[in-house]
């Protein structure tokens, strides 16, 4: 089962995702300039937004990082292990358990996207054979028994993951058996109207300078621009059952995503911008089959006209492009759909002003329901 989130969500001046050039990253829909959001930036700000808010076991965590050494490390010295040899059994286990790459700092060639549990498995394993283990730690050359780096590579894939890494998957060329299929889609945020890109030029004036010291000490620019994005992402709720190894966290993680999807804001320049909204409309669908993006509701830009909002129109635009798609293909395969607005926006509904529901609490709720009945098949 898909539950697919549909989001219509204004900001005022911001620049949350640069490009290598220091500007909000952008793109062509419709043959006409959009801002975009990437699904990276927007995936984090997700993932911390829950880590930070949720009510999810601390266990359900995970971290991309090139420092697990110190941390695997840790786990063991916190179980009576000597720091060298800690150390020692711990850059093994991530070289031939994980296949790492370490540099002279000690940590990781390439970004690892790891959860506590996984780390703590591994650290079990260490610990439960150190008996085997530590014959190999002594001389010139250090190395594991064979069937210790087996036991980690198979913890990493028999064992159920985290709900991070459960949602967001994991990619890890140097060992593909661990490598885990994504249960969330998450499609890069455009705006609905055409981009104007703006720049913000600043100075900075030294408040200790001289009284005959005049002008500015530094000065830049900053781009950015306001836009009205359409969000869109997917959970796979079968997926995720897979990938959690069980049933007891699905109900938990599914709910901590979908809060967060609909209220995650990157963190991109906010301390000179303070971007922060909510979205204006929210819409659910779960689905059985394959999922649909709305993104074509904004093939051509939206504006204000006819004595509407840019908001106004962009909800009535989802709308139209809601009954053209249903008229063409049916409903075959939807189980539930619901839609919030904010009141001033709720009269653009026509095809989907049966199924408005009073606040996003009950639409997640409802929804939630629908895509995890029978464990989310």
């Amino acid at each position: 089962m898909k539950l697919e989130l549909h989001l219509i969500q204004s900001f005022p001046p911001a620049n949350l995702n640069r490009d290598e050039n220091g500007m909000p990253k952008s793109t062509v829909f419709g043959g006409r300039p959009r801002a975009r959001i990437s699904s990276q930036c927007q995936k984090r700000a997700v993932r911390k937004f829950y880590q930070d808010y949720a009510d999810l076991d601390p266990a359900q965590f995970a971290d991309r990082s090139r420092n697990w050494l110190p941390k695997l490390q840790e786990l063991l010295m916190e179980q009576d292990i000597e720091a060298a040899q800690a150390e020692i059994a711990a850059r093994l286990a991530l070289e031939e358990g994980l296949k790492l790459k370490f540099n002279d700092e000690g940590k990781a060639t390439t970004i690892v996207f790891l959860g506590q549990t996984e780390l703590a498995a591994i650290a079990n394993i260490l610990v439960n054979n150190w008996a085997d283990i530590e014959p190999g730690l002594t001389g010139d050359k250090h190395e594991l028994p064979k069937e210790i780096t087996k036991a980690i590579q198979k913890a990493l894939v028999e064992t159920g993951k985290p709900g991070d890494v459960a949602l967001f998957g994991r990619m890890m060329a140097s060992l593909p058996t661990v490598n885990v299929d994504a249960a969330v889609q998450m499609a890069h945020a455009i705006s609905v109207n055409t981009l104007q890109q703006e720049f913000d030029f600043f100075t900075a004036v030294d408040d200790l300078g001289g009284d005959d010291e005049t002008g500015a000490d530094h000065m830049g620019e900053t781009g950015y621009n306001s836009s009205t994005y359409y969000r869109f992402a997917t959970l796979d709720t079968e997926q995720l059952a897979q990938n959690l190894g069980s049933t007891e966290h699905l109900d938990a993680v599914s709910k901590a995503f979908a809060d967060a999807f609909v209220q995650a804001i990157p963190s991109g320049h906010q301390n000179g911008f303070a971007a922060h909204t909510r979205p204006a409309a929210v819409m659910a669908v779960v689905r059985k089959g394959q999922p649909v993006s709305l993104a074509d509701a904004f093939e051509n830009p939206i504006a204000p006209k006819g004595g509407k909002s840019l908001l106004e129109n962009a909800v009535k635009a989802l709308d139209d492009h809601w009954a053209d798609l249903t008229k063409m293909y049916g409903e075959t395969g939807v189980k539930y759909k619901g839609i919030v607005t904010r009141t001033s926006l709720a009269e653009q509904l026509k095809t989907l002003a049966e199924v408005e529901r009073d606040s996003v609490d009950t639409l997640l709720k409802e929804a939630l329901e629908a895509a995890l009945s029978n464990g989310g098949k």
